[in-house]
């Protein structure tokens, strides 16, 4: 990290958190309220289908002492650490402004095509969702003050990057150009979270004039013209739309989110027909996302269809044992980060795998599904998204990951603070400032208990608080106690995993009764405050086969992805750290490890909480989950074969 130690490293960024917080530091940060304008992420305005279990405004969430309050904290140091003014500073010298601030580089260097995606998009959202999920006032002004500068680089005709326009003539003549909608949507959705979250009309205005300009540029195309440009990366910009028609009821954003369409990718998924291969992940998912939301919006039941099937096609036919899913096969960025074969991962245990926004992106569509339904499968999923793919790819001074290696021997190499910016660097950010976000649902009738994460939950309408203690999953328990008002009657339902050897729940010290209903185990009772539940949520070994190689198997303990560490011989800070494009670590002579044993019989615990060790092998191995693993090489997928 240039010009500073990595011990220096934090202590600048602690410091440049305090003296924006007025020297009070993060943790009274943590007390301070939040504006109460949140709007429901979910349900804007104008819906045309309600969800089954709604999410609790994130400023009725709190994190509470535990690895995930770890992982907000970190962000948080973060996002004070980038000035304003070097976030800006592409943005205004394509408006023909001054500025002197040091530019930022990667791919938010002043000759980057993408410049703009994060100073302009991620930054904002991941602003706007910290402000409400950890009640941080002074990062939510800081983050108007951006919006209003931005609003100051915005045209008059509504187009508003830190890239000229003249990017988007090349796209309609089919010249190279990297990614202009991409950028396009983050921006949008930046300042949409700064309405949605903060209240910030200003913003509102601007989404809305981006919008119009976008409308303008689409609007004289054929049909055949615009299935050409498409196939260059758009990301969500039908989400943004129909985001926007939800909040202003302007049929004609509606409109413009279905003319984002594209029928290429999606026409397929409509009949449930598996026709990922080939096709980029990440550049496709938040496409999936933007279906969900138009079914939301206008309840087309064929773009239900188009969600539900491609998350199916995702969660069950494409994804390694993490959840995790995309690999470059071959390596190379501009030949893969894509889909192959379904139910066929031999080929794809690679250094380039498991690409950190598609882990980010499939979270927020697994979130849109379950609120359809409240099936726990889909918090499941997320679960195992959460704890393999999130936790572990943050490091301790908040730089984030790009590719999550599969191939045996690789290890985790990480972005730097401002040389860096990839799409991940951007979706981290933003995971990390919304952790609370799915961690309870409700109905009329009830809570959701989705995850096992200390945190506290407020229910004004109820006059109930829920506080969640747990060291979970070094501990197989979690207990919830509720506060009230008055008595209250309403059911807790607590999600019952894949993974559990079977939820028992004691309620007051004593066992309770309860039904189970998709995946979830249910007390309906009349509440008194102080009513405390115990949840024993035993964990157990199983092993999971690589699709395609039945005989290459992971081991899960729960919903933790063990990995067996290799060792971290000749690793250096600059194969972990620094380099402007995401560079997965992997050697060229990396092996996977062989276990002779049966199919879930070869590893025990090993002590210490999560410690674990291969039985009965000739070369003994330890393992540890994988979100646990750093500076080391490791790997998830062994051979095994069976005893003679």
């Amino acid at each position: 990290m240039r010009g500073v130690s990595r011990r220096g490293f934090m202590q600048v960024a602690t410091m440049a958190s305090v003296g924006l917080a007025g020297g009070r530091g993060l943790r009274a940060l943590a007390q301070d309220p939040v504006v109460d304008v949140e709007r429901s992420a979910n349900h804007m305005g104008y819906e045309a289908v309600q969800w089954k279990a709604k999410p609790f405004p994130m400023r009725h969430v709190r994190l509470l002492a535990g690895p995930l309050r770890e992982m907000q904290e970190r962000d948080r140091v973060y996002l004070y650490m980038l000035p304003n003014e070097r976030l800006l500073h592409s943005f205004r010298l394509t408006a023909g402004r001054a500025s002197s601030a040091q530019p930022l580089g990667g791919w938010e260097a002043p000759d980057g095509e993408l410049r703009g995606h994060f100073a302009g998009g991620h930054y904002l959202s991941a602003c706007a969702l910290m402000s409400a999920s950890a009640g941080d006032e002074p990062l939510r002004q800081k983050a108007n003050e951006l919006v209003s500068d931005l609003a100051r680089c915005q045209r008059g005709d509504g187009y508003l990057s830190a890239y000229p326009a003249s990017f988007y003539d090349r796209l309609r003549n089919y010249q190279q150009v990297w990614a202009p909608f991409y950028t396009y949507h983050k921006i949008m959705a930046g300042l949409i979270d700064m309405y949605v979250y903060c209240d910030n009309t200003q913003a509102l205005e601007m989404a809305v004039r981006m919008a119009d300009w976008a409308a303008k540029w689409v609007e004289p195309l054929s049909d055949g013209e615009w299935a050409r440009i498409q196939l260059v990366e758009h990301g969500g910009m039908n989400e943004a739309c129909f985001n926007l028609y939800a909040l202003t009821g302007e049929k004609r954003f509606r409109d413009l989110g279905f003319r984002f369409e594209h029928k290429k990718f999606f026409d397929p998924l409509a009949s449930g027909v598996d026709k990922l291969a080939g096709h980029h992940s990440n550049t496709n998912i938040p496409k999936a996302i933007g279906a969900a939301r138009g079914y939301e919006v206008s309840g087309d039941t064929r773009y239900h269809e188009i969600a539900w099937n491609f998350w199916r096609q995702v969660a069950e036919h494409h994804a390694y044992c993490t959840g995790g899913t995309s690999a470059t096969v071959p390596l190379s960025a501009d030949d893969g980060e894509g889909w192959h074969t379904a139910d066929n991962l031999a080929n794809q245990l690679v250094p380039a795998a498991q690409e950190c926004c598609c882990s980010y992106n499939m979270m927020k569509l697994s979130r849109h599904l379950f609120g359809w339904t409240a099936d726990a499968r889909y918090m499941d999923y997320y679960e195992r998204l959460l704890w393999n793919l999130r936790l572990g790819t943050q490091d301790e001074h908040g730089m984030l990951m790009y590719y999550v290696p599969t191939q045996p021997g690789s290890w985790k190499t990480f972005g730097t603070p401002y040389d860096s910016f990839w799409c991940c660097t951007g979706t981290g950010v933003e995971e990390y400032a919304k952790l609370v976000d799915s961690l309870y649902f409700h109905d009329e009738n009830g809570i959701f208990v989705n995850q096992f994460v200390a945190s506290e939950l407020k229910w004004p309408e109820k006059g109930l608080r829920l506080r969640q203690q747990t060291e979970f999953p070094d501990e197989e328990r979690t207990s919830l106690t509720i506060e009230l008002q008055r008595p209250v009657r309403l059911a807790l339902r607590v999600r019952a995993p894949y993974w559990c050897a079977g939820v028992t729940l004691r309620v007051n010290g004593k066992p309770a009764q309860a039904s189970t209903a998709r995946g979830y185990v249910t007390l309906d009772r009349l509440w008194q405050s102080g009513d405390r539940v115990e949840v024993a949520l035993p964990m157990r070994f199983h092993s999971v086969p690589l699709p395609g190689a039945p005989s290459v198997r992971a081991m899960m303990y729960g919903p933790l992805a063990l990995a067996g560490l290799m060792d971290r011989n000749e690793l250096t800070t600059q194969m972990i750290y620094g380099p402007a494009a995401p560079r997965p670590g992997s050697l060229p002579d990396a092996t996977m490890p062989e276990i002779v044993a049966g199919a879930s019989s070869w590893v025990e615990k090993s002590g210490e909480p999560l410690h674990f060790k291969t039985v009965g092998q000739f070369t003994p191995m330890e393992l540890r989950p994988l979100n646990q693993v750093m500076n080391e090489r490791y790997t998830v997928y062994w051979q095994v074969r069976d005893k003679a």
